[in-house]
């Protein structure tokens, strides 16, 4: 009976053991590719493991990595911010070099310097608030290549959250991240749903298409 109960135990601790190393990999592969995003894409904020709550899943699904930058207009309003606080910072010191000097009344200069700082702040605050984009992945370490029902469940969590209404995350970009490359017609299935893959090959990752 101590035998049998020792064999079951011991079972039961390799069980834990393989579970345990294949979330661990799991991980550190969505955190490499998230650190990639950073690097070669240009991803301003990268954020390893998350839950989207969606119309049809109000529980939600776990997303593996969230990518966030400045969209095209988050940009423009903030280099225009930028550039307004600067022009402000002149003009402010301008008319103290004035007030100091008794050149004349720098009054004046310092209430339009500080008007102007103040809408350079409002159109950076707006850029950082309401201009954004953001990006889903979805990583598979796996031994064998990802398959088209792993490819259409992403699809589907994607689209339950965008029909949800929540307005918190731009998903602009859909990524998939594979350790072990696509069947041949996951591949095609993910591209005709404009869905950015990417394989890993060597110390970085590679984009792949259909026609590669």
């Amino acid at each position: 009976m101590e035998k049998v109960e020792t064999i079951e135990n011991d079972v039961l601790l390799n069980t834990d053991e393989q579970e345990i190393t294949s979330y661990e990999k799991g991980h550190s592969f969505e955190d490499e590719f998230a650190q990639f995003m950073k690097r070669e894409l240009k991803w301003e904020k990268v954020r390893v493991g998350a839950h989207m709550a969606g119309k049809a899943n109000v529980k939600g699904s776990a997303i593996d990595v969230i990518g966030e930058r400045l969209d095209q207009r988050g940009k423009n309003f903030s280099l225009i911010g930028i550039g307004w606080m600067l022009i402000s910072l002149m003009s402010v010191a301008i008319a103290l070099i004035y007030l100091i000097m008794d050149w004349g009344d720098g009054f004046l200069g310092l209430l339009i310097g500080g008007l102007m700082f103040l809408g350079g702040a409002f159109f950076t605050y707006q850029s950082n608030i309401f201009n954004k984009e953001n990006a889903w992945v979805e990583c598979k370490n796996l031994k064998g290549k990802v398959n088209i029902n792993q490819i259409s469940k992403s699809i589907r969590e994607i689209t339950d959250y965008r029909d949800s209404g929540n307005k918190e995350y731009k998903f602009e970009y859909h990524y998939f991240a594979s350790a072990s490359g696509y069947v041949e017609n996951a591949l095609k299935y993910a591209v005709d749903h404009n869905i950015i893959c990417y394989q890993k090959e060597g110390n970085t990752f590679k984009r792949v298409g259909y026609w590669d």
